[in-house]
């Protein structure tokens, strides 16, 4: 039906709840950025967190064991994060991080959706990735543009090479860090307070 919001997957031919608010799509983006996270584990935390039939890893586990289609389920997943598009065809150099970005993309959010959107109990993915399609110009728009121009090689204009240079940490993404990382880091930190 037009203008229906999907509330269950077919997976295996059977349809399955899910859980649709967009704060389980952003755990899952989180999980599928996490460097100690095998990519098997990855799909695992996504669907415990989207499927409301499970409600933790061995749960998936069990469902697998037992037949739940993993392949089937992946895609069913995969659908329903990009709002039924179709796959792209060709890998883009990412322009935006959900994490990093989090504080841009829930300003320009709220200024599409005319209301603060983490304050609402509830908001389909569907209907949060619409707002985020229609962001307008901004500063998140604006660094996604440089970002976008860094990735494909493209000369930047003089207000954007300035921006860059005021602002490098802002425009540049972040690798996620393993936990070996942030710890070997924060040693860093602690060494330096010390000495400073």
């Amino acid at each position: 039906m037009i203008g229906a919001l999907p509330e269950v997957l077919p997976v295996g031919g059977e349809d399955y709840p899910i859980r649709t608010d967009y704060r389980n799509i952003l755990q899952a983006f989180e999980a599928f950025q996490d460097p100690e996270l095998h990519p098997e584990e990855k799909w695992i935390v996504a669907i415990y967190l989207l499927f409301e039939d499970f409600s933790c890893a061995d749960d998936v586990i069990q469902a697998a064991q037992d037949g739940f289609d993993l392949d089937d389920v992946q895609k069913q997943i995969s659908w329903f994060i990009s709002a039924g598009q179709p796959e792209k065809s060709m890998v883009e150099l990412p322009v935006y991080n959900w994490a990093q970005d989090e504080q841009m993309i829930f300003s320009a959010i709220n200024k599409v959706a005319g209301m603060e959107t983490r304050n609402v109990d509830y908001m389909h993915w569907w209907t949060f990735l619409g707002y985020f399609n229609e962001i307008g110009e901004g500063t998140f728009s604006f660094i996604v543009g440089i970002r976008d121009k860094l990735n494909n090689h493209k000369k930047l204009e003089k207000h954007e090479r300035e921006f860059v240079a005021k602002n490098k940490k802002l425009v540049k993404l972040e690798s996620p860090k393993t936990e070996s990382e942030l710890a070997a880091e924060a040693e860093r930190q602690a060494i330096l307070d010390e000495v400073l």
